[in-house]
């Protein structure tokens, strides 16, 4: 079974739930919520070069930047962006000189997410990423360059407790998938968040 048939049965899953706890008697419904969520940690890369692949630095690190519309219901909607630091090389060649390459991605990615029970919450983002790519070296100078991946992916498994009316705090396991160079890591974040109303 295949990673987006999986995903789309969650999906349909997390519908049939909300409709279901839409249509039952409770409580006078409460008003819609806007929640920003920030968090930062370290992430490892899922090494596919081929040229200089023991000189990878697969240990990285991410931040994240997130906007989402949080009903009383199991299902949000939102908006994420962030810094995704794929992979740096540190390169010594007795020809070439002494280099460092870095490989960045920015997503900007709509968010789908789904509460399982009271603390924990799945969520599955897709869209673009800035993949940006940096290199230096002491040969030959800096070279720059910057591409649109079209069709990036994101999962994401979490949890989060509330601290006080307002602010959260959790903790995130995060896959990343790039199609534009097939680059995948996974994150653990440290997440914070505040309800603006």
């Amino acid at each position: 079974m295949t990673f987006h048939k999986i995903l789309i049965g969650i999906l349909i899953c997390g519908v049939v739930a909300s409709s279901n706890a839409q249509t039952q008697e409770a409580a006078p419904v409460k008003q819609h919520r806007w929640t920003v969520y920030g968090g930062v940690g370290p992430n490892y890369y899922f090494n596919n070069l081929v040229i200089a692949k023991d000189k990878v630095t697969e240990l990285n690190y991410s931040f994240v930047g997130r906007l989402m519309w949080e009903p009383e219901y199991f299902l949000s909607l939102g908006f994420e962006t962030g810094y995704n630091r794929l992979y740096s090389i540190n390169i010594d060649n007795a020809n070439l000189g002494t280099g460092h390459i870095i490989n960045v991605a920015i997503p900007i990615q709509l968010v789908i997410s789904m509460k399982f029970f009271k603390h924990y919450y799945a969520s599955f983002n897709m869209g673009q990423s800035i993949l940006l790519n940096n290199v230096t070296t002491s040969n030959f100078g800096n070279f720059d360059a910057s591409v649109i991946s079209l069709g990036d992916f994101a999962a994401t498994i979490g949890y989060k407790r509330t601290v006080s009316e307002r602010f959260f705090m959790g903790v995130e396991i995060k896959g990343y998938y790039s199609s534009k160079l097939d680059d995948n890591n996974i994150a653990l974040l440290f997440m914070t968040g505040y309800r603006l109303w």
